[in-house]
């Protein structure tokens, strides 16, 4: 669907509009139904136990709209396969987006030594996404960092160079990351152009 009015364009995952909101003050959305692969719709979450009580209404919140979050937490793969393999089938996956928790003890974990068996999967899981970033040329292809309400400037510093979203402040542009759409969509330039040139 073309942008309305030849300008440019916002994609909006919300459909409702504050009350009392006059039909003229509204921002022209473009509708389109998108249509993710199922393969498109896992997602792996790496986080500290720090957020660990706000994991399942995250996960119950991804699931709502549509894409499989997969956490420790519940995954029942985790009891009965050694974790380092549970986490490298989806680390491998390159179809899988990862979510990368952002909170102080993850910073902590990643940066430090590691003091349980939690903080050590996620130092794993750091160092492998981080040999990922590398070898893409310091490209982010795949990797979702979210702030969690209890970090402020606790990014790792090699992710300070992506798009890092606050939770639950930027949920509609999280969702348009996971479904690989853009916000903003500009208008298509005519096929001729008209070229006038004046004399001075």
């Amino acid at each position: 669907m073309a942008p309305p009015g030849g300008g440019m364009g916002e994609v909006s995952v919300m459909t409702s509009y504050p009350a009392g909101l006059p039909q003229g003050d509204r921002t022209q959305e473009i509708r389109r139904t998108i249509s993710l692969p199922e393969e498109c719709r896992n997602v792996f979450i790496t986080y500290s136990i720090d957020t660990a009580r706000d994991m399942i209404p995250f996960s119950k919140f991804l699931s709502d709209q549509g894409f499989k979050p997969a956490i420790d937490i519940f995954d029942n793969p985790v009891r009965r396969m050694d974790i380092t393999r549970w986490m490298d089938s989806y680390l491998n996956n390159k179809s899988v987006l990862i979510i990368v928790v952002i909170s102080p003890k993850y910073k902590e974990d990643v940066e430090g030594e590691g003091d349980d068996e939690h903080g050590l999967h996620t130092k794993y899981i750091h160092s492998q996404i981080q040999n990922e970033f590398i070898r893409q040329g310091s490209l982010n292809f795949r990797l979702v960092p979210v702030l969690f309400p209890s970090a402020i400037k606790h990014v790792p510093s090699w992710l300070l160079n992506t798009r890092v979203y606050r939770w639950p402040q930027d949920t509609q542009d999280l969702l348009l990351r996971l479904l690989r759409e853009e916000r903003y969509i500009t208008p298509t330039l005519a096929r001729d152009l008209t070229l006038t040139v004046r004399p001075l």
